[in-house]
C-alpha cells in the first residue's frame, strides 16, 4: 500500500508579478481552506518539502500564495508544476461516500464480480467525477455515481462495480 500521508490539494500551475506570488490550481472542493493554513508541503516526485505560507489570495478560479524564501519571480517559476499537500491530519472530515483522489487511485474496479482494471484518473468536472479505469490497452470513462460504483472498500483495497456494458462502450 502507498504511503499517503499527504492530501494532495493544489498544483502549481504558474507565477502572479514579479515578487514571488505562486499560482495555484486548487484540487480541492473548496480552494477557501488554503486561509486556513500555516504551512503546504511541496511535492516532486518523492522530494517533500515544507514550506510556511505568508499571504493567501483568491483570484479568479486560482488561489495566489507567498511562501517563506521565495522572494522573486525566478524562484517562484522553478516550483511551477509542483504539487501542494498538506498532512493528512489536517484535512476536512468527509461525508459518507465521499473519498480523497489520493485513496481512490490505484484501486482495482471490479464489474459484476470481473476485474475491469484500475483506477488511473480522476476528473473533477464540478459536477459528478468522472472516473478513468484502466485494464490492459483499455480505458474507460465512467461517472462517478453509485448506480455503477456499488461499494468502496478502503480497507480491502476494492471497488465492486455494475456498469452497464452501453457505458463501458462509451
Amino acid at each position: 500500500m502507498k504511503d499517503n500521508h499527504l492530501i494532495i490539494i493544489g498544483r502549481i500551475i504558474g507565477v502572479h508579478g514579479i515578487k514571488g506570488e505562486l499560482k495555484v490550481l486548487p484540487l480541492t472542493d473548496d480552494p477557501g481552506r488554503f486561509y486556513d493554513l500555516e504551512s503546504v508541503t511541496l511535492v516532486k516526485g518523492e522530494t517533500e518539502q515544507e514550506v510556511a505560507i505568508t499571504a493567501c489570495r483568491l483570484h479568479k478560479t486560482n488561489v495566489l500564495l507567498f511562501l517563506d524564501g521565495v522572494k522573486t519571480r525566478n524562484d517562484a517559476e522553478a516550483l511551477i508544476g509542483r504539487e501542494v499537500g498538506i498532512s493528512r491530519e489536517l484535512a476536512v472530515a468527509l461525508n459518507e461516500d465521499e473519498f480523497f483522489v489520493e485513496d481512490l487511485i490505484g484501486l482495482p474496479v471490479y464489474n459484476d464480480g470481473e476485474l475491469l482494471g484500475k483506477i488511473t484518473d480522476i476528473l473533477q468536472t464540478g459536477g459528478v467525477d468522472v472516473y478513468t479505469i484502466t485494464g490492459g490497452k483499455k480505458t474507460y470513462c465512467v461517472p462517478a455515481r453509485k448506480i455503477y460504483f456499488k461499494t468502496v472498500d478502503l480497507g480491502s483495497r476494492r471497488i465492486d462495480a455494475a456498469i452497464p456494458q452501453e457505458i463501458l462502450e462509451l
